[in-house]
Formats: C-alpha cells, structure tokens, sequence
C-alpha cells in the first residue's frame, strides 16, 4: 500500500513538473510574440510622433521573437519527452535525474537575454555615423 502511493506520488510530481515545463514554454512563446507584435507597431507608427528619436527601422527584433517563439515551442516538446521519458524510468523503478535539458533552457535564454540587452543599448545609444 504504502509502496502504491510512492509511486503515485512520483508520477504527479512528474506530471507536475511537465506542467511547470509548459508554463515556462507558453511563457517564452508570449514574450517572443510580444517583441514582434511591438515591433511592428513602431515601425508602423508616423515618424512625428518621435521628434528626433532615432528608432530603428530594422527587423531584427522580428527575428529575435520568432526565435524566442520557436525556443518556447521547443521547450514544450522537449519537456513532453522528458515527461515520458521519466514516466518509463519511474514505472521500471529506474528513475536517473538529469539536468540537461534545464542547463540547455538556461544557456539558449541566457544568450537570447545578451542579445536583447545589446540590441537595447545599441538603440539606446547609435553608434555616430563615419561620414
């Protein structure tokens, strides 16, 4: 009895966790949608409204949000084979943490998060023109 309920327990966790991994993959897929939908909007917006801002006109923030809408979908099904990898683990009682698909998230929005941080101080701050 007591062995039956570890057992369950262990798989909620499991399919809580699986949850917790598509949360964060809508999450990223919303910012990404975010960034480009913002970014259409300004580049559609008169340039009157700016007196002097230099806004840029280029799409690589479009780029930027498709990229983070293609990690959060990625996520969501790398974090579903997680899932079922560890519901085969936990049935044959071989369970094995691994890290690695935490560590892989991290560095893809970590690097992500480096260039947005450049793409905002380069618009903050235009380099001057050479002419």
């Amino acid at each position: 009895m007591e062995k039956n309920k570890k057992m369950i327990n262990e798989h909620m966790s499991n399919e809580r966790t699986f949850l917790s991994w598509v949360r964060t993959g809508i999450g990223i897929m919303v910012f990404g949608f975010v960034i480009v939908k913002f970014s259409l909007f300004v580049n559609q917006l008169p340039a009157t409204f700016f007196h002097e801002a230099n806004i840029p006109k280029n799409g690589f923030t479009i780029f930027l949000g498709i990229a983070l809408v293609l990690t959060g979908a990625l996520t969501i099904l790398l974090s579903y084979w997680k899932y079922k990898q560890t519901h085969k683990l936990l049935q044959k009682g071989e369970y094995l943490y691994s890290t690695l698909l935490l560590t892989l998230l991290t560095v893809v929005i970590f690097v992500m998060s480096i260039i947005i941080i450049a793409y905002l101080i380069m618009a903050a701050y235009p380099f001057p023109s050479l002419e």
